[in-house]
């Protein structure tokens, strides 16, 4: 699979989604300050010997006679798909037809011709079986209840899917941005980092205030969590000790009661119904992971991962405002683990097994290693140069 955060590619699970529209809004958004290429691929399966559009074919099957063919767009009023990418603003449009056996070929001498440090959007489903882009987004129509081959092979890829009403869509171009070359979502959600606990295990050193390659360790969090949510809050009773974040810091409602009061106390606070709750002492924030929970979370209260069955991560997960109810009704019954919610909430589990990432900073030997692997990274990265 090819790795390029560069792209962005718009799929679709059938006709009349508005995919063009999206694509040029896009265009409009960012041509101004960046170089945007537009790309379309259709990809051709020769060997089936029809035209995957139907009965009424273009003729666009028919005419491919090689591995695959790359036209540049040149004419802005044509109304064809690529002619309005260009007419969004898009400094070059290329389509790519292709023989489905020979995508890779044909996306790599495509490749060839795009211009250095260029943002591409791309509209395919099919390029997202070899391609791995920085985003790829999915748009279905509400009253189209099918999902066509090339679509229904990739949709679990999708980092987001969005519904279109043949008006407009249930999510807003203008989330979609930039960060350092690659294509981003910045979700309508609050991010929730918990700095309420004594860092018993830590020898009575603030774990959240750690450093970590020269800042505070809920800095670093913070950071890598900023671009991605609307808003962030900080759970803490001493208030003054997080005022150098700039985020609202919220304490507990009655102190002395647990995380689950943090996090209710939190939740009530926050300005949105969907909210990634962390804790302070994870280095490592897994992007891919939160919002693919956050796009689980639409007919759930939480979601939440689970490890080898029975480890779960309360700490590393999504909760609504719908949960407060309960969670009150448990304090109020001087319950205090998270765990009790998940009783009488609707809750959805992922798979959570990956041990590459995810790193717990609960006492002062896993802080040592950590802070010793950063270094040998380091090390091996001047080695190369």
């Amino acid at each position: 699979m090819i790795k390029r955060p560069d792209f962005i590619i718009l799929g679709s699970t059938g006709r009349n989604t508005g995919k063009t529209e999206f694509a040029c809004r896009l265009i409009q958004q960012y041509s101004k300050q960046h170089k945007i290429i537009g790309v379309k691929v259709t990809s051709i399966d020769r060997d089936e010997g029809f035209c995957p559009r139907g009965p009424e074919s273009c003729g666009v099957c028919a005419s491919l006679t090689k591995e695959y063919d790359i036209i540049e767009e040149t004419d802005s009023n044509t109304g064809k798909d690529t002619s309005r990418m260009l007419d969004a603003g898009a400094q070059k449009v290329y389509w790519l037809k292709v023989d489905k056996n020979y995508l890779e070929l044909g996306i790599k001498a495509l490749f060839e011709i795009l211009p250095k440090e260029a943002l591409i959007v791309s509209e395919s489903n099919s390029l997202r079986t070899v391609l791995d882009p920085g985003l790829f987004i999915v748009i279905k129509n509400i009253n189209d209840h099918t999902i066509k081959e090339s679509c229904a092979s990739v949709i679990h890829f999708a980092s987001k899917i969005i519904e279109f009403d043949n008006k407009k869509w249930n999510f807003s171009p203008e989330r979609i941005q930039i960060k350092n070359n690659s294509w981003i979502i910045k979700e309508k959600a609050t991010a929730i980092i918990l700095a309420g606990g004594k860092s018993s295990r830590m020898g009575g050193e603030d774990k959240s205030l750690l450093p970590i390659d020269g800042e505070p360790l809920i800095l670093k969090i913070l950071n890598q969590l900023d671009d991605y949510f609307d808003e962030i809050i900080i759970g803490a009773n001493d208030v003054d000790k997080y005022k150098f974040l700039n985020r609202r810091v919220i304490p507990d409602i009655e102190k002395e009661k647990g995380p689950l009061m943090g996090i209710m106390s939190c939740l009530k606070a926050s300005n949105n119904e969907v909210n990634f709750i962390t804790a302070c002492d994870i280095p490592l924030m897994n992007l891919k992971l939160i919002q693919n929970m956050i796009n689980l979370s639409v007919n759930v209260d939480i979601v939440m991962p689970v490890k080898d069955e029975n480890k779960y991560e309360p700490l590393f997960a999504v909760y609504k405002k719908s949960v407060i109810q309960e969670a009150e009704i448990i304090l109020k019954n001087n319950g205090r683990r998270i765990i009790e919610l998940l009783n009488n909430v609707k809750v959805k589990f992922v798979d959570f097994n990956d041990d590459f990432w995810y790193q717990n900073l609960n006492r002062k030997e896993d802080y040592l290693k950590f802070v010793q692997q950063i270094e040998l990274k380091k090390c091996q990265r001047t080695d190369l140069e």
